[in-house]
Order: C-alpha cells, then structure tokens, then sequence
C-alpha cells in the first residue's frame, strides 16, 4: 500500500470503523475524511490524531515507512499508558481570544503516553503541565508549521534562555523564538522570513505574560527545538 488513503481505507475496514465515526473521533467533518479517503487531501493536518483514533503509528500511516503499531500513545488510558496530556486550544494557554474557535471547547480531546513513549517523543519522564497545542500561525514556519502539533510546558513561566515561547505583551498574544542580546534587551524572532524581529526592552518584557515554553513539534516524526 503505497499511498496514505489506501492504508486509512484498509484500517478501517479491518477495525469496523465507518467515516462518520472516524471523523467523530478526531473532530472533523465526515466529508473532510472522505476527501482523505479518495486522495484529494494527500497531506491531512490532522495525521497525529487519526493515527491515535486507530491505534497506529503516525508517520507509519503517512509514508508507509517503519513499524505500523505503537504502543507509545493511545485515545484512551490503561494500564501502561496512564500520562495524560491534554490538547487544548490555543487561547486556553494564552488566554487570550484572537485565536480561539468556538466550535470547540477548549480542551479539545486528550491523549495517553506510556512511560517509554513520553521519554522518547517529548524527552520527559512526567505530564506534568504538558499540553499540546494546534500552530495557529505560519510565523515560525519551517521550524513551525501553521496546523502543526506542538508540545508545550506551562510551567516555565519566564524567560530562562533561547528558545520558542507563547507570551502575551501589551494585549497581544505571540508565538516567537526569544533571545537576550548582549544589551539586555529581548529580541522576538520570527522563523519565517515574512515576519521581521521586533527588540523588547528589560522594561517593557517585565510586563510580559509568559505562557509557556515549546518543547517539540509533531509534524509526522518530533523535532526538537
């Protein structure tokens, strides 16, 4: 099976699963799973979460590479898969209303790690205020693509060195790569080349709200950032 929807097709056929149901269970439209289904959509965003919904690996399902099972996440807890993490949306973590949508609730469904499978994708040994999020933006792109799931830790609350941050600053609530520059001031850096750094002084980043820190981004495989 070389191509992603004869693999879907096959899947559920195999686990009784109708495209109603599947598109149920990842929160889409039965329509869209068809378009899936008959390869008009070749590159879904939502590959991590169809992948979950029937118990396979995801870049399995999207390539054809590499092991078909995974025991590394599932839809529901047990016995060995007992750390959650929940998937929100982006205003629950920014608090902040430009990029909620109202067709959801603001946990969005929650996902279950083994031990094994939270050490090797997220490179943590605890859940603990882990969350995933949908990239609402193409600033960060191609670190960071718009519709890319991502990891991040609520419980760094404050700059503590380079790296990928949401922050809300002066009403605003933005997804940037931070770096303090020998001045003292913080430079916001986009990845996309479209947006241009923006500098905040110590001053002025002292009434920042920072949110949380990424940690990877799951595309089809992670990427560590």
């Amino acid at each position: 099976m070389n191509k992603l929807s004869a693999r879907l097709l096959s899947l559920m056929e195999e686990k009784g699963i109708s495209q109603a149901e599947l598109a149920r269970r990842i929160g889409i439209k039965q329509p869209s799973v068809y378009k899936i289904l008959s390869g008009e959509t070749r590159n879904p965003t939502k590959i991590l979460e169809i992948a979950t919904a029937l118990g396979v690996d995801a870049h399995w399902l999207k390539t054809g590479e590499g092991s078909r099972d995974t025991s590394l996440i599932v839809s529901e807890p047990n016995a060995e898969h007992k750390l959650k993490v929940d998937h929100l949306s982006v205003s629950a973590i920014a608090g902040y209303n430009g990029f909620s949508n109202e067709d959801y609730p603001d946990i969005i469904r929650s996902i279950y790690f083994s031990e094994t499978g939270l050490l090797e994708i997220i490179g943590r040994r605890s859940s603990e205020g882990i969350y995933l999020i949908n990239i609402p933006t193409d600033s960060m792109a191609p670190t960071i693509n718009k519709g890319d799931v991502g990891f991040v830790d609520v419980k760094i609350n404050s700059y503590v060195g380079e790296g990928i941050y949401v922050f809300d600053l002066n009403g605003e609530t933005y997804i940037k790569r931070l770096q303090r520059i020998p001045s003292g001031v913080i430079r916001a850096l986009s990845d996309n080349p479209l947006y241009p750094p923006f500098d905040i002084t110590e001053e002025l980043f002292s009434t920042a709200v920072v949110r949380a820190q990424f940690i990877c981004t799951l595309p089809i495989k992670p990427k560590m950032l």
